[in-house]
């Protein structure tokens, strides 16, 4: 798997300094209760419009025809808009992401991680974002388990993120400083991983 660093969509800030910078990873721009509520709103959705949900996951990370799928995720006839007020902030990744995790929640109970890890090591990205991915998720698939399983702003995901701020370092150009938020790392690891599993299943089947 080619290192290759994120594309401007998933960066904050990136500058070519000295070999050997470290990552870093910013706290989320949305707070932990807009992306709860993202979650529970995605839930809905996916399971609401079930071909919908898995389309959009098939589609190359962040890319145009992806995007254009994500916008639609209001337009079912559904009643999955909370009607608590709450602010819900749309990113492409975040719902991308969000629908990833709805999905592994059932999925992750029965598969083999060894698998997981070696699929996510050969599997061939359709874009140089989900290199990227790939190549972060496969460095410790239990530790994005842990992740997609975590709530959004808690303590778990936290830890879970931490094990990752280790794991970003080799699958990045060297000698460039790039600096991510905890929102697009999750969402950049529970797609890849959703990836992953799906693949070991289809297989399995």
């Amino acid at each position: 798997m080619k290192k290759l660093s994120l594309i401007a969509s998933l960066i904050i800030g990136a500058t070519a300094v000295p070999a050997f910078a470290s990552p870093t990873v910013q706290p989320s721009p949305d707070s932990a209760r807009e992306r709860q509520e993202l979650q529970r709103l995605t839930a809905c959705i996916a399971e609401s419009r079930p071909r919908w949900a898995r389309h959009t996951l098939s589609l190359p990370y962040l890319s145009e025809a992806q995007a254009s799928a994500a916008s639609q995720a209001l337009s079912g006839k559904d009643s999955c808009v909370p009607r608590t007020g709450a602010e819900i902030t749309f990113r492409t990744s975040s719902m991308v992401g969000s629908l990833a995790d709805h999905y592994l929640r059932s999925a992750l109970g029965n598969v083999d991680l060894t698998r997981v890890k070696a699929v996510l090591a050969a599997m061939a990205p359709l874009n140089v974002t989900e290199d990227f991915a790939l190549c972060v998720a496969s460095r410790n698939p239990a530790a994005a388990r842990e992740l997609v399983l975590s709530v959004p702003g808690s303590a778990a995901e936290a830890q879970a993120i931490a094990v990752f701020e280790r794991a970003i370092e080799p699958c990045t150009v060297p000698g460039e400083d790039l600096t991510v938020d905890v929102q697009a790392l999750r969402a950049l690891i529970s797609t890849a991983l959703y990836r992953g599993v799906t693949a070991v299943r289809t297989a399995s089947n």
